[in-house]
């Protein structure tokens, strides 16, 4: 066990990759259930998304997939090429997907401002911690390069989190 792993003991490393697992389940598990609560609510609203909210939406998405891809060493237009597709058609394919995110942030937006949620000076702070050990970054330069944008954005996001915590916890058990 010490020759493979940092543990003296293969009980030691087993019970590791148990707590891993059950950690890993459980944030499945709460992920899964906010995604079906945010469903609900999507379900039950009315909203008129315009046309260029969804293509936004849709360059968003198709841009975040070719930097994935990116980081697997290959390039969007290669990929397109394989798979026999292009740009449009892939924009085609996420739309659904784009519509719903599109949804779900206007719905939780909605719930951040009805309920009032508040996002403290802490909570930003925690954030932008977060943001810096995520991107290798040293924390007083992130804050730095931020600006006023950035950091309204960051509050949003954090409003928006905050709903989605009021409303799963508020949710029932079916």
């Amino acid at each position: 066990a010490s020759d493979a792993s940092e543990f003296e003991t293969m009980e030691e490393y087993k019970e590791d990759i148990r707590k891993t697992l059950l950690v890993k389940k459980e944030n499945e598990a709460k992920r899964e259930k906010e995604n079906n609560v945010i469903d609900k609510i999507i379900e039950n609203a009315s909203m008129d998304i315009p046309d260029a909210m969804i293509d936004m939406q849709q360059e968003q998405m198709v841009d975040e997939f070719a930097q994935r891809l990116q980081y697997q060493g290959l390039q969007l237009d290669q990929y397109l090429q394989f798979t026999g597709t292009d740009r449009d058609g892939m924009k085609e394919q996420v739309k659904p997907e784009a519509i719903k995110r599109i949804q779900s942030r206007l719905v939780l937006e909605a719930i951040a401002e009805k309920e009032a949620i508040e996002v403290t000076q802490e909570d930003i702070d925690k954030e932008l911690e977060n943001m810096a050990n995520m991107y290798q970054m040293d924390l007083e330069r992130l804050k730095e390069v931020m600006g006023e944008n950035e950091t309204d954005s960051v509050k949003k996001d954090i409003a928006i989190q905050k709903a989605v915590e009021l409303v799963t916890e508020a949710a029932k058990e079916v």
